[in-house]
């Protein structure tokens, strides 16, 4: 798969995409996407740990760059003879400009997740436990999950049950439903994807690594190894990462909503493989 990105060198605008290699720098790109809190910062950990890279402050932005905070070329990390180029990204399309310059992305890595898991995620990635400003247009300001109101719960619910997210008018991550569309006929269309589920993972983390190590063609993936690296790279203080577990919706929703939720999405949980 040859698709167009792109990002700056830091005398570039925006407006002045820079066409560095001939449009391709050397080395393989590959991008990791998904909608948000399904899964993308484990699956940035598990990169890092197949392909060998060291723990430690900011070795993950540097060498997997999350493309909100720093551009997508500019730190190449070298394994088995090749400069690598990862990056992350929740846009439900693959990015053709970032920060002006121009490259083209060889392999896409696609994960999703439970679309009511990622509600909850969500949750707790804007309370006050974590991210209280992300979710400053929300109708409910909350410290954690747990301190919901069964009423403040429905509020909440009732837009992710409207609109597939709890942030309709952000159009360019879609909702929890168009985004994984949007990798499926991706991947239809013969571009180069592979899509992978948190449960999955979860599941069955051996076969699903060696999945991934075989589609970026690394030779040498020891599953042990990078269940140990990628773990120690997310184990953190219940916070960001929270439960770390499938199911945790049961748990807080009512029977009724997960029923309405099944009603209105139905179709759509199935393509997924849900039900």
């Amino acid at each position: 798969m040859t698709i167009q990105t792109n990002v700056a060198p830091e005398s570039a605008t925006v407006d002045t995409a820079v066409d560095l290699w001939g449009g391709h720098p050397p080395g393989p790109v590959v991008g990791l996407y998904s909608f948000p809190k399904s899964g993308n910062t484990w699956l940035r950990a598990i990169v890092a740990a197949i392909t060998g890279m060291p723990t430690g402050p900011h070795i993950l932005q540097r060498y997997v760059t999350d493309t909100h905070y720093g551009p997508v070329i500019a730190s190449p990390w070298e394994f088995e003879g090749k400069h690598w180029y990862f990056y992350k990204s929740h846009r439900k399309a693959v990015l053709h400009q970032h920060r002006g310059q121009k490259f083209a992305t060889d392999k896409v890595i696609h994960i999703h997740r439970h679309p009511l898991d990622v509600l909850m995620s969500y949750l707790n990635f804007v309370s006050e436990n974590v991210s209280p400003n992300a979710g400053k247009s929300l109708p409910v300001r909350f410290a954690k999950v747990e301190d919901l109101t069964a009423e403040e719960m429905e509020a909440l619910f009732s837009i992710f049950l409207e609109h597939g997210t709890l942030f309709p008018q952000n159009r360019v991550f879609g909702s929890v439903f168009s985004h994984a569309k949007a990798f499926r006929d991706a991947r239809a269309r013969g571009e180069d994807v592979l899509i992978l589920s948190y449960e999955g993972l979860a599941q069955n983390f051996s076969d699903e690594v060696t999945r991934i190590a075989t589609f970026l063609g690394i030779e040498t993936c020891d599953p042990e190894r990078v269940f140990s690296g990628a773990d120690s790279r997310t184990k953190q203080n219940g916070k960001f990462f929270w439960k770390r577990r499938t199911g945790t919706y049961a748990e807080f929703l009512t029977e009724d909503q997960i029923g309405r939720f099944k009603a209105r999405w139905g179709a759509e949980m199935a393509e997924l493989g849900y039900d």
